[in-house]
Formats: C-alpha cells, structure tokens, sequence
C-alpha cells in the first residue's frame, strides 16, 4: 500500500445488512498498518462516495468500496481512471464483481488479498454517459431493482430480491424491447435484455456466462420466452451457467447496443441500481479501469455455443 499517494476507503454503513459499517474501523487500521497513507469515508447520503473520490489530488491514487456494487459504481464513476485504481472489499448484497475477482467475503481477508494483490486491466461499460463494471439490464430485472428500492425494508439481503423478480416475470410480456448490437438487430419484443462485462450477475445467477472483462467487447444475453415452462428453464439456466449453451436464448456479442421499447416506462439498470427508462445506448470503454485484484486473478473464458 505504500506505493500509493493516497487511499480512500469509502465505507456504506447500510451495506451487506450493516456489514460495511461493523467492519470499517477494523480495516482502516488493517489497511493502515499495511502502509496505506489513508482516509477513511463513511457515506451517509448517495453520491457521496463519487464526490470524495472526486476530491482526490494528483498522484498515484487508491480507491477502495467496503460495500456492494453500488457503492463501487459510485467510486467508478467520480474517478479520474487516469490516476486511480479501484479495489473492492466485498460487504454488499450481490457483490458482484467481488465474485469475479474472487475476493473473499471475510473483510480482513480480503485486506491481505489487496496488500498481497496486482493490477489488472478491465473494460468498463458506458450507459446513457453513465459508467458499468459488471452489468447492464432492462425489462425484468431492472424492474425488480426498481420495486425494491421504492419500498426497500432499510438493510437488504438476497431474499428481498425473490417477490419482486417473480413480479417482474408476470409483468414482462409488456415490455416488448428491441436490440441491435453493433448495429444490426439481435432481437424484437424481449423481456429481458442484459449486456454483461462479467460473468457473474449476482449470487449463483450468471446472466452472461461467457462473458470477459478484458476482451473489448460486451456479451447480450435476451429473453423471449414463449411459456411459463420456457421461462422456468432459461432461468434455470442462469443459475447452471449454461444459458449461454440454450440454443433458445438469444446470445451475442458486441462494442455497441441499443436498446429500445415502444413504451416509454421500460426501466433499465446498471450494476444492480435503477439508472433510467430506454432507450439507451450502451458502449464498451477497453481497458478503461484499472482494478487491485487478489494476485491469483485469472480471467475465466467460456464460448457461446450460439452466437449472434
């Protein structure tokens, strides 16, 4: 940690059910005791952690997300990416890109990967002007985000999620969106439309699996499934990892997406936050972030069996 001019922990008390707020002070001072020239930020308000890694001066800076991916999000789209790196201390809800870094979930561990870690390179997404590391979605899942943080229960855990994803499938035949990557159309009347940097989605779903957040391009991943029992299996799908083998969803890859719906309601997300309505326009950014990552990060790389 000595090597950085500065490092900012930024810490969102409510994350992880108060996981983030438990174990802020312990790694300060674990993080400190590493050689970290290092302040510490606990939010209390959104935004707050963009507007502090904003404040950063020049240097060779760190900064750190004790939180979920929204408190990263927020990190990663204040930075200036040319003279900071990013890291991630796992203590959110879906901790998304933490299970792709493989980062523990013990906070104290997860000190030890960093101090012991390396740089990587990932791509990061661009929606609407709005940075991504991990996802982007419309139609169910974005509604689900949607309705749960319009009446959120204060600290979440994965389990809130179930009621309102199963409300957003009985909702979904009205959202009818439309996707072209790179220009050509991938799919008309969709339920669901993902463009995923990484594999995972959030716990055990990966929406798109053959994803890599280095190889310059994103994976789409669409939904139309035409019974219940399609529907059953193609989410089941996310869950073996296999969606990107079903022949039934509509699978592919590209540097630019556009989505849109006739209607003008249809919500979409980004890293697991409501950040609009379509349309939206959704671009890769290569090599754009640089990430602390555990010094036994590898990429993994799967291929589509169907392809667009």
């Amino acid at each position: 940690m000595r090597e950085y001019d500065h490092v900012l922990l930024v810490a969102n008390p409510t994350s992880g059910h108060g996981k983030a707020g438990r174990w802020a002070e312990r790694v300060e001072a674990a993080l400190r005791r590493a050689g970290a020239r290092l302040e510490l930020v606990m939010t209390e308000n959104p935004g707050e952690g963009g507007a502090a890694v904003a404040g950063l001066p020049g240097g060779h800076n760190l900064a750190v997300a004790l939180g979920g991916d929204g408190t990263l999000n927020e990190l990663l789209n204040g930075a200036d990416l040319e003279i900071c790196t990013l890291a991630v201390i796992p203590a959110g809800t879906g901790n998304v890109l933490g299970k792709e870094l493989r980062m523990s979930r013990r906070p104290l561990r997860a000190v030890e990967q960093l101090v012991r870690g390396r740089a990587v390179r990932f791509d990061a997404g661009l929606c609407n002007g709005r940075r991504f590391l991990s996802m982007f979605g419309a139609g169910i899942d974005a509604r689900a985000v949607e309705l749960i943080h319009d009446g959120r229960p204060g600290m979440l855990t994965q389990f809130h999620y179930l009621p309102y994803v199963l409300r957003g499938v009985l909702e979904a035949r009205e959202y009818g969106i439309r996707a072209a990557v790179d220009g050509r159309a991938l799919i008309e009347d969709a339920h669901q439309v993902c463009a995923g940097n990484t594999h995972s989605y959030g716990g055990l779903v990966e929406l798109t699996p053959a994803a890599a957040p280095d190889d310059g391009l994103l994976d789409v991943m669409a939904l139309r499934p035409r019974s219940f029992p399609q529907l059953c299996a193609e989410l089941f799908g996310t869950v073996l990892h296999t969606v990107h083998l079903d022949g039934r969803v509509t699978y592919g890859r590209g540097r630019r997406l556009r989505v849109t719906a006739e209607a003008d309601d249809v919500p979409y997300q980004v890293d697991g936050e409501s950040a609009g309505v379509l349309p939206a326009t959704v671009e890769v950014l290569p090599g754009a972030v640089r990430l602390l990552a555990p010094r036994s990060f590898h990429v993994i790389r799967r291929e589509p069996r169907y392809g667009f």
